[in-house]
This record gives C-alpha cells, structure tokens and sequence, in this order.
C-alpha cells in the first residue's frame, strides 16, 4: 500500500486519528471518481491489514468503511492520517504470548456516528498481546451511554462464547470468563437482568441479559 500512495499521503503520524474521527463535515466536497476510488481501495485494504496484525487502527478503518461510499475531502484527510501512522509504525511488531486465561474489556462510544448509531470496541489477551479484536458501528440506536456499553457486551459475547468452547475442545482449562466494564450501571444489568432494571431500562430487550 504504502509504494502506491500518492505524494499528498506521504509522510509521518503519531496517531492513526484524531478525536474528531466521528464528524463529518456536511460543507465538505465530495472527491472525484479517482480519488473516489483511491479511497475505496485503499480501504479494503486496510481492513484486511486491521484484522490481521494491525488491530490498533481498527477503530478508524471501521468509521472509514461507512464513507466509502461517498467520500469527501475530509474523509480523504482521514485516511491519508491513517496511512501516515502506518508508514511511521511499519518495522513495529505484533507479539502475542499465551501465558494466561483469556481476558476481555469491552467499551463503547455514545452515539459518535453521523445517524446517532453508537460504537462498539471489544479486546482479548490470553497475557500478552491481542488475540482477539473488534472495533465496530452498533446496529441499532439507543438512548443512552449505559445502554451503549450493554450492546457492546451483547456483541462481544459470541465471540467470547466461543472462545470457552475453543480453548476446551483444545483441552485447556478455561476458568470462569470476566469480562472488563466501566460503567457500573451497565455492570449491574449485565450481572442481575431484570431485577436491576427500572423506569428507564424496561424497554431493553431480553437477549441484552444474556
């Protein structure tokens, strides 16, 4: 990827985005079929390079995989970082040791995205290194940051699920599976369902418990 860039995506980043990744500038111009379809290729790319051994730009390939349909000058801003932080951080190596159970934080972002949608950002080690990651756009809108994290945690739990089954049909010991929150109402639905949940959270539904 990085020998066909173009000469205005050339260059070095510290960070693969800002803390304006999520905006999107309504004013800003659309890109012609080229550039257009620059970016769409370069997408696809980046996200096979995320899901293999690139994990920590994720988070920004999965906003930029919902522009590249239409894609503006600002969007093209965003990539063009994305593909600067991978040019600096090109020699940096992905460990991975097994040395633990597998442990898991799962977290979310309120309604960042253009529809009010919410992000969901899950993460696995077994002791060094990710085993396992997800960064992605919730499929559904909710009504608050509390309900945000739970869909998270609904997400997250297939894999997770599987993940016992996989490591014991390998004869491992999988203890019991702790998954890492930071929202202690989110928390307190996750462990007790329905005997936790009050005026505002009636609604939710069933599988939210799981």
């Amino acid at each position: 990827m990085l020998t066909e860039l173009p000469s205005d995506m050339n260059g070095v980043s510290t960070t693969p985005a800002t803390l304006h990744l999520f905006n999107v500038d309504d004013g800003a111009q659309k890109l012609d079929e080229d550039r257009a379809q620059l970016v769409h290729h370069l997408v696809v790319k980046l996200l096979y390079l995320s899901r293999r051994s690139r994990q920590y730009i994720q988070t920004a390939v999965a906003f930029l995989c919902t522009r590249v349909q239409s894609p503006d000058t600002d969007d093209y801003k965003k990539l063009a970082r994305v593909m600067k932080y991978i040019h600096g951080t090109r020699d940096m190596t992905l460990t991975i040791e097994a040395n633990d159970g597998p442990k898991w934080w799962v977290d979310s972002l309120y309604a960042v995205h253009p529809d009010m949608r919410s992000h969901s950002g899950i993460y696995m080690t077994l002791g060094k290194g990710t085993a396992y990651s997800a960064s992605s756009k919730q499929k559904l809108n909710i009504k608050s940051s509390m309900e945000a994290e739970l869909v998270a945690i609904d997400d997250s739990m297939a894999q997770v699920l599987w993940t016992r089954h996989f490591l014991a049909a390998q004869g491992e010991h999988v203890p019991t599976t702790t998954i890492y929150q930071d929202n202690k109402s989110t928390i307190l639905l996750a462990e007790n369902g329905k005997t936790s949940s009050g005026k505002r959270t009636k609604h939710l539904n069933v599988s939210y418990f799981l």
